[in-house]
């Protein structure tokens, strides 16, 4: 888990745009299917037309917000999901995601207050642990696909705690919450392209707002696979993510394992075990 300091002070950001959609208790039903800023004075001035390039919504980001969420079932009686054809997530991965919402819930969050945030759904394994701990006061839940964000809906209707889904990126979710606002988090996104697919890609960017939104010795834990063996894995988050992370403000990070083995078949993880950041 990683322990936040206390992160300076700034202004709330207002997102660049709306969230196109948010969902509390909502008993609203989805078919699921098993298949620096520049100056204003020169803002002023800058000709009418088509909107930049960096204000446009990345490709990927549509095609993934947009896309079929198949859900079936897998060799072994499991569960996987996939979207746009890759494997999101099966449920032979349920110990590792107890572990990851084990640490998040550790001791300290009834001292910090436990209102969590969980970027990413899936199988929505993850929220059922966290939801089950006596100290989760408030779930937040921000999820980017349209299709897992109506299951998401429709589990936190009958979740036990207080619990927010939010349809869209973190990218363009977080920058409305303030500063200090959560206890803990945890992190686990699908990587979009084959950088976000290497080590800490995914979760990298997200370093700084982690750090921000936790109060004061706050628990920040993320999914985190790397290397083609354990030594490689355990070797790449000791010697380049903890330098990230201790520069984007946490003030100590340790790291410890869960045995996990995948189901025969599985093309996405081969290890015995997972890191638990």
């Amino acid at each position: 888990d990683i322990r936040s300091r206390q992160w300076p002070r700034r202004r709330p950001r207002l997102a660049s745009r709306a969230v196109a959609r948010a969902h509390t208790r909502t008993r609203e039903r989805t078919s699921l299917q098993c298949k620096a800023m520049r100056a204003e004075e020169a803002e002023a001035e800058e000709p009418q037309g088509p909107r930049r390039e960096e204000e446009r919504e990345p490709e990927s980001w549509e095609a993934w917000r947009s896309a079929e969420a198949v859900y079936c079932k897998l060799p072994g009686n499991t569960e996987g999901l996939q979207i746009l054809g890759q494997p999101v997530m099966e449920d032979w991965e349920a110990p590792y995601m107890k572990a990851l919402a084990d640490a998040a819930c550790g001791p300290s969050l009834a001292e910090v207050g436990g209102r969590v945030l969980e970027v990413g759904f899936g199988l929505g394994l993850s929220a059922a642990y966290l939801d089950a701990h006596d100290d989760v006061q408030e779930h937040v839940i921000i999820e980017a696909n349209d299709i897992v964000l109506g299951r998401a809906a429709l589990w936190a209707d009958e979740a036990r705690r207080p619990t927010t889904v939010i349809g869209g990126f973190w990218q363009e979710i977080v920058a409305d919450f303030p500063d200090a606002s959560f206890g803990s988090i945890l992190f686990d996104v699908f990587p979009l392209d084959f950088d976000e697919a290497s080590g800490d890609g995914e979760v990298g960017p997200f370093f700084a707002e982690a750090a921000r939104l936790l109060k004061p010795g706050g628990i920040f834990v993320f999914y985190y696979d790397a290397g083609g063996s354990w030594f490689d894995c355990v070797q790449a988050f000791r010697k380049d993510t903890v330098p990230k992370l201790l520069a984007a403000g946490f003030s100590a990070v340790e790291d410890d394992q869960v045995l996990c083995k995948p189901r025969p078949g599985c093309t996405y993880f081969w290890k015995d075990r997972f890191l638990i950041p």
